[in-house]
């Protein structure tokens, strides 16, 4: 620093060397007047806000929906710290007490979500405690702290386990012919039916007209990962991406297309009752609700894992095909039943004529 080089030289002008301490004092006069006048949360906030711009351990850029999940968890962070009155002086303030109490206040507290209020599922609080972690990890690497306690806050707890469904090809079909009222409808159901089969994200259906298509194949860079993917365009989307080739693919919202999918999974009867179970403010919560109100675009991606999964395609081909990195994050996809994949082997071993 310049000021390591302005000691240097005085040092120099009496014949003597910078030492090791000198340094370390010059350092420490630098850096404690930042950490005694930086509030804490000021500072997380900060490194949010530089998230985008700084480049991480495995040489990336920050993408803007992690920016954000960073956000929401500060706002809660913040918004404990209002509501419990606790007043943040310094990075040490985050200990034990602290931490125990941020926890409690994200299992009792709630949101608003339409006409009601409800609590925290137990993933968001899991992750909203990582990302506090992580944040507090990178205060620390950047010697704005020598409080590590945030190592020692639990966050390896189940994950929550509600139902997460897919639909079966039968389904698919069923809903691909479904009749539609209007062609916006007609163009969110062939989206929809088109990610069914190519299990991309909703995010890179949005943008295939800028995909390279040719040859049987859609390649282009995923929007969450930036990993380029080469996927097979399967007979059964073969038309419908051939017709949206040649005219352009539809640009839509994902709000508006996650209704719009729910209304038209209605009306062709996609209504088996599902039983679902999560995790809210620490207690389980067992739910029954048809399946059309449970179909979004992810859905999609989840049902073209499954069934190729079911089809018998080995899971390195379909993780190639998804994009995923971890056999582990892979299998949290797979949603088909013991007894549908026990019926699937046994056709396998009988098309392999093994029974």
């Amino acid at each position: 620093s310049v000021a390591v080089h302005q000691l240097d030289g005085v040092l120099a002008e009496s014949g003597r060397y910078l030492s090791p301490s000198d340094i370390r004092k010059v350092v420490e006069e630098k850096t404690t007047p930042e950490i005694m006048t930086t509030h804490p949360i000021s500072y997380l906030y900060r490194q949010v806000d530089e998230y985008l711009q700084n480049v991480n351990r495995r040489g990336k850029r920050g993408i803007a929906s992690t920016q954000k999940t960073y956000c929401t968890a500060l706002k809660r962070l913040e918004n404990y710290c209002k509501e419990q009155h606790i007043n943040l002086r310094s990075f040490d303030d985050f200990d034990k007490k602290f931490f125990t109490g941020f926890a409690n206040y994200l299992y009792t507290c709630s949101y608003p979500k339409g006409d009601e209020r409800k609590l925290y599922t137990q993933n968001t609080i899991i992750n909203t405690l990582k990302v506090i972690k992580n944040l507090l990890h990178r205060s620390y690497d950047n010697e704005m702290t020598n409080n590590n306690y945030y190592q020692k806050v639990q966050t390896t707890l189940s994950a929550d386990v509600s139902e997460q469904i897919y639909l079966q090809e039968k389904e698919i079909r069923k809903l691909a012919g479904m009749p539609v009222v209007h062609p916006y409808e007609r163009q969110i159901r062939d989206m929809f039916v088109i990610s069914c089969y190519t299990a991309l994200r909703i995010s890179d259906m949005q943008r295939l007209n800028e995909a390279d298509i040719q040859n049987g194949i859609i390649s282009l860079y995923q929007t969450k990962t930036k990993e380029r993917v080469e996927i097979p365009i399967l007979k059964e989307i073969a038309g419908i991406v051939a017709y949206y080739q040649a005219n352009g693919f539809p640009t839509f919202g994902a709000a508006k297309a996650n209704e719009t999918i729910k209304e038209l999974a209605k009306r062709c009867g996609i209504n088996e009752i599902i039983h679902t179970k999560e995790y809210r403010g620490g207690t389980t919560h067992i739910k029954s609700l048809p399946k059309w109100q449970m179909i979004s675009f992810h859905t999609a991606r989840r049902s073209c894992i499954t069934n190729l999964y079911k089809r018998g395609y080995p899971i390195n081909y379909i993780m190639t095909l998804s994009g995923h990195r971890s056999v582990q994050a892979f299998q949290r996809y797979m949603r088909a039943s013991s007894k549908e994949l026990m019926h699937s082997f046994v056709n396998l071993l009988k098309k392999e004529k093994a029974l």
